[in-house]
């Protein structure tokens, strides 16, 4: 009988000795900082020597943790390679894709049905994260990510602009006074009225700048730490949004949001549908890639 370290101990030692944290693992384990903690306790008590040393702010493997390391990664490896082989012999395919819950909700979710009507054969498994997901080692087929990239080892196909413009729904325009008619409306118009914040009121700040707006007060408004979040703060008339346009075509379309003013920000960054390079063949990372970039309204062939 093998004398085999406990598996979970060993997937929070490879986890933590990869991220340098004890919480980055337990999130990514979706587990308790101290359920790794344990493990982490457990698997060197039945080595019988420490296996992590504390650099500044992170974990990092000791001389016996760095020689452990690249051998229980490579059984994970491994052991996730064939067991994917032969889960696909079945015949069905899962394809799990990443993406923040902005994106996934507002672009991908609705068009999932008509991505399996097309595929019925592969099963879709969508995973919303703020996190930026290591795909090889977190068992994930695909993923949008915002930024301006490139990432090392994935490829990267842009998607779309992710810049963002002042939106409001057109009832808050009529609660001050205003209308489509008067649109677009000056930078200091729009500084007039209530405004709300993405992570940081220096968005605002920083956009009234460049529209040649100096001094514009910032100050008062709520603070959301989620892009999808800050649409759906512009539909309730809680205030104008610097709000990504991406995410409310759809709703600018219907004419329920307004562009207020055609200036952007952020305009450096975009969305991309991103997959490790040696996965490009797969059929089922094939098959995503070419009903996405479809939608986008992007040619596969200058895509690839």
């Amino acid at each position: 009988m093998r004398a085999l370290p406990p598996l979970t101990a060993l997937r929070a030692f490879e986890a933590t000795a990869r991220l340098g944290s004890v919480t980055r693992a337990a999130d990514e384990l979706s587990v308790t900082h101290a359920a790794v903690s344990h493990q982490l306790r457990a698997l060197e008590q039945w080595i019988g020597r420490p296996l992590f040393r504390r650099e500044h702010r992170r974990i990092v493997p000791n001389e016996a943790g760095a020689g452990l390391l690249p051998v229980v990664t490579d059984a994970f490896d491994r052991l996730a390679s064939r067991a994917a082989e032969i889960k696909a012999q079945t015949g069905r395919r899962v394809l799990t894709i990443s993406s923040a819950p902005s994106f996934a909700y507002r672009w991908i979710v609705p068009r999932l049905a008509a991505f399996s009507d097309r595929h019925p054969e592969i099963d879709v498994r969508l995973e919303h994260s703020t996190r930026l997901v290591e795909l090889a080692r977190e068992n994930v087929d695909v993923a949008v990510r915002y930024g301006t990239g490139p990432w090392p080892g994935l490829a990267a196909h842009r998607l779309m602009p992710g810049h963002a413009k002042p939106l409001a729904a057109p009832a808050l325009l009529e609660r001050h006074g205003l209308s489509v008619d008067d649109l677009p409306l000056a930078p200091a118009a729009i500084a007039a009225l209530p405004l709300q914040h993405e992570e940081t009121r220096e968005h605002w700040r920083q956009w009234f700048a460049a529209a040649g707006v100096i001094g514009a007060d910032v100050s008062s408004g709520a603070v959301f730490h989620e892009a999808g979040v800050l649409i759906d703060v512009a539909m309730a008339c809680q205030g104008v949004v610097l709000g990504r346009v991406a995410l409310a075509q759809g709703l600018i379309d219907r004419g329920l949001l307004l562009i207020l003013d055609d200036r952007p920000a952020g305009a450096e960054a975009s969305y991309w549908l991103c997959y490790p390079e040696a996965r490009g063949d797969d059929p089922v990372v094939a098959a995503f890639r070419a009903f996405v970039l479809e939608e986008a309204g992007i040619a596969i062939e200058a895509a690839l």
